[in-house]
């Protein structure tokens, strides 16, 4: 957003920003919360006043998600981890309480895609609670459900590639090696506020009541 940090992005009439939110609600539900970031940007987050004692950032940089999540669990021997992306906003059900905190593999929070998401976000088939299937942004993909937060055990990581743009690319081959991968269907709205059109939709429906 022309240099302007995603997750500073307010994200109600109080001008609480998109980290924040995920902050206030993971810390219901997690014990710790890692915020791996640009070393540029980590005076910024220190700046929103999160509370310390359980969040803590994690200067680094890196080629790509995947790597930022490798990074994270070199410092953490926790077992199962919740990860949600900071530019992200969820409308009505939340993924944050109600993702398997313990799951085999990984547990997708999976929305009823909208019709101008199709083709810019994964897309899984599920069957049942089974993920069977993700394609990443395909023009042509017809699944139902976009993906956008999961849980995982850390065991996932053995289908890690550091150049994998993000960890749907893992999960994606945890399933073709035959690891069971689950997903919960989320009520409501998923919102990818890195593009300036989604953000725009989610302000206009969310904050300001318009359609």
């Amino acid at each position: 957003m022309r240099g302007l940090p995603k997750f500073l992005l307010p994200c109600d009439t109080a001008y609480k920003t998109l980290i924040e939110n995920h902050v206030d609600h993971l810390l219901t539900v997690c014990e710790f919360i890692w915020i791996p970031t640009k070393p540029d940007f980590e005076s910024l987050i220190h700046s929103l006043g999160l509370p310390t004692s359980r969040v803590k950032t994690l200067p680094m940089i890196t080629e790509s998600m995947t790597q930022t999540i490798q990074n994270v669990l070199k410092v953490d021997n926790s077992q199962f981890f919740q990860l949600i992306m900071p530019d992200t906003y969820f409308q009505g059900g939340l993924p944050y309480g109600v993702l398997d905190c313990e799951p085999d593999t990984a547990d997708l929070a999976c929305w009823a895609i909208q019709d101008h998401q199709k083709g810019k976000l994964g897309q899984v088939n599920l069957i049942g609670d089974v993920v069977t299937d993700i394609q990443d942004k395909k023009l042509n993909c017809n699944y139902e459900h976009s993906w956008g937060a999961l849980t995982f055990n850390r065991s996932l990581l053995q289908f890690a590639k550091p150049s994998d743009p993000h960890i749907g690319f893992s999960v994606a081959s945890a399933i073709t090696s035959g690891e069971r991968v689950t997903g919960t269907r989320i009520s409501g709205k998923y919102y990818d506020c890195g593009t300036p059109d989604e953000y725009l939709s989610m302000l206009k429906e969310n904050v300001l009541g318009l359609k």
